[in-house]
């Protein structure tokens, strides 16, 4: 048996967070992702395969028009930033302003996945919770497009870049794993 158990220590060091919560990462299909994110150049096949693995299952009909109408019909754009030695955001952002928060920077992490983490509601989650702010309302609907963008640029990838992180994916990991673990609600005993 393979069996795992949480205890009570304090983590001091965000290395240690990372490490630690980021072997309790668990994600289906990580294979596709890892398939498809460092080709160079991206096909409109890669980009498919890295939105369903986002999405975590085949996307909806509104879902697949949005990719195939804001984002493949754009790959050569896509493909001259992701070759691109210094990504241009404000060239991103204007290219790719139709898009939601969430789906704009998992482009921008599909571009520059060395760069720029991907975010969701449980990275959000657990950045609050590590700051020792109010996280227990984050939802996927509890917050609006703007301040996702707005907490992700202003907030989190400047946090990200003071820390100087070397493996991003890890980090996605760690924070995905644990922002999970917070929604659960299963935390309160092993956090007291």
């Amino acid at each position: 048996m393979n069996l795992v158990i949480l205890n009570n220590t304090d983590i001091v060091d965000l290395n240690d967070f990372i490490n630690f919560w980021s072997k309790l990462y668990s994600f289906s299909n990580e294979a596709i992702y890892k398939a498809s994110i460092s080709k160079k150049p991206l096909t409109k096949n890669d980009i498919q395969n890295l939105y369903e693995w986002k999405n975590g299952m085949r996307l909806s009909v509104q879902k697949q028009k949005s990719l195939d109408t804001k984002i493949n019909s754009k790959l050569t754009v896509i493909n001259k930033l992701k070759n691109s030695d210094v990504l241009d955001i404000e060239v991103f952002k204007k290219e790719f302003k139709n898009l939601s928060a969430v789906w704009k920077i998992f482009l921008l992490h599909i571009i520059k996945p060395t760069k720029y983490p991907i975010y969701d509601q449980h990275i959000h989650r657990t950045f609050l919770f590590i700051h020792k702010e109010d996280w227990s309302n984050i939802s996927n609907t509890s917050i609006n497009n703007k301040a996702k963008e707005q907490f992700y640029f202003e907030r989190y990838l400047p946090f990200i870049k003071s820390q100087n992180i070397k493996d991003i994916k890890k980090l996605d990991e760690a924070f995905f794993a644990f922002g999970q673990f917070l929604n659960t609600r299963n935390y309160a005993s092993l956090l007291e």
